[in-house]
């Protein structure tokens, strides 16, 4: 019997190793991706998360055989960060969401990584403004505010332990971009009323 459950732990610790080593390279891969997409490398990006999710699938398949590596923090975490990645990709290639469950993750896990994307949205919308582009702006400004009351209506929901946190730095973070954008906004009406000023008083 102590042999038999020498063996059984002897496994369990090489499953939880595979599943580690997964995961930390599921996160790295989706936070490289993020990096990419906002530096207009979305083929490279998607590369990327094509290889996570390949990691996250070897991932469960693993925790399939051994349920209990699944409560690792660890293992939410890569899951979280992909979906992140994830749905920033897809914001920005064509303004979708994709869905969790071609992501292949849980819906607590899509929540959890949909409520830090904000914060990279606020990043597409500060490069924007410095470009002029405040249309693109303040449409990453709209969804960011979509993304905080799809979740802000979730934030007691037990599996989602964490989310009030996540909510209220998105919260600070949706305030200050508001505030760039309606300043960059007046800035912009100003130039155009002194500019049509300037042409009227220079007609003869």
């Amino acid at each position: 019997m102590v042999k038999k459950g020498a063996e059984e732990l002897r496994l369990r610790d090489k499953a939880l190793d595979k599943v580690m080593e997964r995961a930390r390279r599921a996160r790295i891969l989706s936070k490289q991706a993020i990096l990419r997409v906002h530096s207009g490398e979305e083929a490279e990006a998607g590369k990327r998360l094509e290889e996570a999710s390949g990691l996250i699938s070897e991932m469960d398949a693993i925790i399939e055989e051994h349920p209990e590596l699944g409560r690792f923090d660890q293992v939410s975490a890569a899951k979280e960060e992909f979906s992140e990645a994830s749905i920033i990709m897809g914001l920005t290639e064509s303004g979708e969401f994709p869905d969790p469950a071609a992501l292949g993750v849980p819906m607590t896990s899509y929540l959890m990584g949909l409520g830090d994307v904000p914060g990279e949205l606020r990043r597409q919308a500060l490069d924007a403004l410095r470009l002029g582009d405040i249309e693109t702006a303040e449409d990453r400004l709209s969804t960011m505010e979509e993304i905080y009351l799809s979740l802000v209506t979730m934030e007691e929901v037990p599996l989602l332990k964490g989310l009030r946190r996540k909510l209220d730095i998105a919260r600070g973070v949706i305030e200050r971009t508001r505030s760039e954008v309606t300043a960059e906004a007046g800035r912009r009406r100003l130039g155009e009323s002194v500019r049509r000023l300037t042409d009227r008083l220079g007609d003869p």
